[in-house]
């Protein structure tokens, strides 16, 4: 099996999560975290396998990944399945699933392990990021594990995890990815790039960390690592508010989403530390983490990189014309994706109907590109 293809299914595949991940609820009697599972399981932790099996070798200056290397985003798909089938049917199969993930993750550390030995030279900063949120990844799997044994510390040992797999494996590959994808979309040079990534990796991973650990035992915790999130983000969204703004922040493209999913992602780290002391609700917080950051990130990546999965080597003026279709009118989605996710934080659940629209507007246009491929 190939690369692309794979990667084409697992895009799908996370699309049709985040659907059904927003729509179940109002169908369907499901557990209060099922519909967040249904997504980051069944779509956003294979997806992210797949991308990083397709960047590592980018970024390692090493050859194309080999067929075995598709392993890992196989198995995380099949834990993902597992887990959607105990959501609906016995929640005791969990396990199965979370080990299944633990392989994947584990397999998926020590092939980025081998290609980082065979660099020539240095491997590109962006590539730490990835090991560091796989150990994130590893750990929050580790923690629900612990937690089935430990039944008198699921509470604490479920927001561990929680907290571990959005803010480490998903916060840090997102940051890590975007701070080189968003120069690319935007048309613009950014020799700051590089070096943010080397300067800002231990903060943003110890504020992940203790973020996570706050969420499970102190509040104080979780505002010590705000604060130590805040300096990297805010210097990231400056960039993008002030020094390229008119590069980055377009009607239509890639770079307009990407650069929601930094706004969303601060938002979001304000608003659990208002969750953390009694302000808002934890359910409400952890819903919106879909429409402020998740969906922007996703459909900003998509449009960027799904004309280079499906398109021939060198057929250039295709892949642009397929990534201005799936870039039509981005600023529209992300301003609902937006406005979906504010809603939400202010419990008002009508903000699914902005959500779904902006979302079946980029499935559309998805499944017209795939349409059209040949």
């Amino acid at each position: 099996m190939k690369l692309h293809p794979l990667l084409i299914v697992l895009l799908l595949t996370t699309l049709a999560g985040f659907a059904s991940g927003l729509l179940l609820p109002y169908m369907l009697p499901l557990r209060p975290s099922a519909p967040l599972h249904l997504i980051f399981a069944l779509g956003i932790m294979p997806l992210i396998m797949g991308a990083m099996t397709y960047f590592v070798p980018v970024l390692t200056r090493t050859r194309a990944a080999e067929p075995l290397s598709l392993v890992p985003a196989l198995l995380a798909l099949g834990a993902g399945i597992v887990l959607s089938f105990s959501l609906f049917f016995s929640f005791a199969l969990y396990p199965f699933g979370a080990v299944a993930g633990l392989i994947a993750a584990l397999w998926l550390s020590i092939w980025m392990q081998r290609r980082k030995r065979q660099t020539l030279g240095r491997p590109h900063p962006g590539l730490l990021w990835y090991q560091l949120a796989l150990l994130a990844l590893i750990l929050g799997l580790l923690s629900i594990l612990a937690g089935y044994l430990l039944p008198d510390q699921w509470t604490q040992l479920r927001r561990l995890h929680l907290h571990l797999n959005l803010l480490g494996f998903v916060g840090l590959t997102a940051l890590g990815t975007l701070r080189v994808l968003l120069p690319t979309t935007g048309g613009y040079a950014d020799p700051e790039a590089g070096p943010w990534l080397m300067r800002q990796w231990p903060w943003i991973t110890a504020g992940a960390g203790l973020i996570a650990a706050g969420a499970a035992w102190s509040p104080a915790l979780s505002l010590l690592g705000l604060l130590l999130w805040l300096p990297p983000l805010g210097q990231l969204l400056r960039s993008l508010l002030i020094t390229h703004r008119r590069a980055v922040w377009q009607a239509h493209g890639a770079s307009t989403s990407l650069a929601t999913a930094v706004s969303g992602l601060l938002i979001l780290l304000l608003s659990g530390t208002a969750h953390a002391f009694g302000l808002l609700n934890a359910s409400n917080t952890t819903q919106a983490f879909i429409p402020l950051f998740l969906l922007p990130l996703v459909t900003g990546a998509a449009t960027h990189l799904l004309p280079l999965w499906i398109t021939s080597a060198g057929d250039n003026s295709r892949e642009q014309a397929l990534r201005s279709r799936l870039g039509r009118h981005s600023a529209v989605r992300a301003a609902l994706f937006l406005l979906g996710g504010a809603l939400i934080l202010a419990d008002q659940n009508w903000g699914m109907v902005p959500i779904l629209l902006a979302l079946l507007h980029f499935l559309s246009a998805v499944l017209f590109s795939l349409r059209s491929k040949s």
